[in-house]
């Protein structure tokens, strides 16, 4: 291998990893826990919230985080936890969080920890969030 294929190539690679980086340099990061198991929803920004699809967590949550930078105004990360038991989502519990938002140095994130128990069933699922970047 020549010095300038050497150099495309590691050009590349270097490329690829900035933009595998900023990917999640300004995103949001949800652990969630629900009958033992572990789960993450990740959150890009995004100005279509309302689109964002809900994520099946178990048998009988779902769980939604849609975050909105820009504009600044309207910037905030909301959480939705619905209930599935009924066989529709009912939504039983939402956050909304506007800036500064809190990054690292927390152990919960900046939403601390969550308890969201379906009132039917009483199952509980627990979850906070960070924002990475």
């Amino acid at each position: 291998m020549n010095r300038f294929q050497w150099l495309a190539i590691s050009t590349a690679f270097c490329a690829a990893q900035l933009c595998a980086a900023n990917a999640h340099a300004d995103s949001v990061r949800c652990h969630i826990i629900y009958g033992g198991e572990n789960f993450t929803v990740d959150a890009a920004p995004t100005t279509t919230p309302y689109q964002v699809p809900a994520q099946k967590i178990g048998r009988y949550f779902d769980f939604k985080a849609s975050y909105v930078a820009a504009p600044e105004r309207a910037a905030a990360i909301n959480l939705y936890v619905y209930a599935l038991a009924s066989g529709e989502p009912v939504l039983i519990h939402q956050a909304k969080h506007r800036p500064p938002f809190i990054v690292g140095g927390s152990r919960y994130g900046f939403t601390g920890l969550h308890y969201v128990y379906e009132p039917s069933k009483g199952s509980e699922l627990q979850y906070w969030c960070e924002r990475m970047g």
